[in-house]
């Protein structure tokens, strides 16, 4: 008996150290990440130009509410043993409204930009002014309007509930909230924009190895890093699929302690990888892309030569002080 209670108390220690110390790398990393995505494409002219900026941006200010309202939260708890949402009430509603939304937001905003990108790339010139920056920005305050919709039903469902030990925690205890919650969850946040990235991503491939379309140097880098943050975000979505599945069919099955000690560590590891959609798009360009690279050393260095990712070649801008 007591081996089977090292074993429970192990798995629930694993559970914390991944929860907290694993949260807490994924948290500064994206916050970091997300500020400097925030600021270079809003700062670098090689960056900052056409309809793709205006959906990108919206998806890193997302994230970063996200990993504000709901990874910040996990880790307090986790290092203070002190649960913010149990305490407050309206911590609890605000994580799961905004918190879900924003992520939400993010990556539908990452969806569009993988639709403009095939847009720029048909055949088809006139689909080339089809989304214009204009016409981007009311897309996304659309994206941002439809999910506060679809996630409204979580200020009213989730409240202070008690648990098996008489602790209260926040979460869902309404049958059919728990339910719209995790269809929700499934289908907008998982299975949607995992058809819409593999869909446009694919068709936006065919276009530029079959040369459908010839476009600017500046068009063809900002494709590339928008086709490793897809690839990024497709992988870390698949595991966060796959954690919706498995609540979605076993839930409700009847488990022992040890049982659930599997589940809480199962839950935590596929919750870090969904973390990861919202904190590594900095590191994917970085790691992907030379030329952005070279644009980030660039702004650390005291010249006045920028980099620019056209075919490869150095462009110098001169500046002149007055």
């Amino acid at each position: 008996m007591s081996n089977f209670s090292n074993e429970v108390n192990y798995l629930y220690f694993i559970t914390g150290i991944i929860s907290g110390y694993g949260g807490s790398i994924l948290f500064i990393l994206g916050i970091v990440g997300n500020f400097i995505n925030i600021f270079l494409f809003s700062y670098l002219p090689q960056l900052n130009k056409g309809s793709t900026l205006i959906f990108l941006l919206f998806s890193f200010i997302a994230s970063q509410i996200y990993l504000l309202v709901i990874l910040l939260s996990q880790i307090v708890y986790q290092f203070t043993g002190v649960d913010p949402l149990s305490i407050y009430l309206i911590l609890c509603k605000i994580r799961w409204f905004i918190g879900t939304g924003s992520a939400t937001v993010a990556l539908h905003c990452l969806s569009l930009a993988a639709f403009n990108q095939y847009l720029l790339t048909s055949r088809n010139i006139q689909r080339h002014q089809w989304i214009n920056r204009r016409r981007a920005l009311f897309m996304c305050l659309f994206v941002i309007i439809y999910t506060m919709g679809f996630i409204s039903p979580n200020l009213v469902y989730y409240t202070h509930v008690k648990n098996a030990m008489n602790q209260t925690q926040c979460g869902v205890t309404d049958p059919i909230g728990r339910t719209y919650d995790v269809y929700n969850g499934f289908v907008i946040y998982s299975l949607l924009p995992i058809i819409v990235l593999s869909t446009f991503s694919f068709l936006t491939w065919w276009n530029i190895k079959h040369k459908i379309a010839r476009r600017a140097a500046m068009e063809r880098s900002l494709t590339r890093l928008v086709f490793a943050q897809i690839a990024m975000v497709l992988l870390a979505s698949i595991g966060f699929f796959i954690r919706r599945i498995y609540f979605l069919y076993y839930t409700n099955i009847s488990k022992n302690s040890f049982q659930i000690a599997q589940d809480n560590l199962f839950n935590i590891i596929f919750l870090m990888i969904g973390h990861i959609i919202h904190s590594f798009s900095f590191y994917t360009y970085l790691f992907s892309s030379k030329a952005f690279r070279q644009n980030i050393l660039s702004l650390f260095r005291k010249r006045q030569n920028r980099i620019q990712p056209i075919g490869g070649i150095r462009m110098k801008t001169i500046t002149q002080t007055m």
